[in-house]
């Protein structure tokens, strides 16, 4: 009799593992989906910028220009804001590119303040002014060697690679049964 109860209370405690689990499963694609949502509603609102989340915004640095501040793999976290100084590690865009680089020297241009930037590793600082709407924002912090992978990912084919054993894992998993 003993033994029969240790194994239904086994099976209810193996019950609201799966069951816990399962939740937990289901948060975080919820948070994915509802961050990947977030990011795509910003970016067609707002094309020129890049869209941030919770006020943050994240770059794979893939220049060596900011050595030994900041590594080409390294993933640059920025606190999305204009109000920047002189000393800073700002990330801004031109054209289509982002640039992290430090602001040098803050100049007034016909009544409006433009920045001068310079990569820690360069000798000269940058030729171009940075004006206040082009600054993303300032970095805060780095990820190291997270933005190796993001690159390796950007691969075509290791995009395909990744989303096919996506599929089988979660097919596998879903439909095991």
């Amino acid at each position: 009799m003993r033994n029969k109860t240790d194994k239904n209370l086994k099976s209810k405690k193996n019950n609201m593992l799966k069951k816990t689990i399962n939740v937990i499963e289901y948060l975080i694609i919820f948070l994915v989906i509802f961050v990947n949502g977030m990011l795509i509603f910003k970016s067609s609102k707002f094309p020129n910028k890049t869209p941030a989340v919770f006020g943050k915004k994240a770059f794979v640095i893939i220049s060596g220009s900011m050595i030994p501040t900041i590594n080409i793999g390294d993933i640059a976290i920025v606190n999305d804001t204009n109000n920047v100084n002189v000393g800073d590690i700002i990330a801004f865009r031109r054209n289509s590119t982002v640039i992290v680089h430090r602001i040098v020297k803050e100049m007034i241009v016909n009544g409006n303040s433009m920045y001068q930037t310079k990569g820690d590793n360069n000798e000269a600082a940058d030729i171009e002014l940075v004006d206040i709407p082009s600054i993303e924002g300032i970095m805060i912090g780095k990820i190291p060697f997270i933005g190796k992978i993001l690159m390796w990912l950007y691969n075509n084919l290791a995009i395909v690679v990744v989303i096919c054993v996506i599929i089988i894992v979660l097919k596998y998993y879903f439909y095991r049964d």
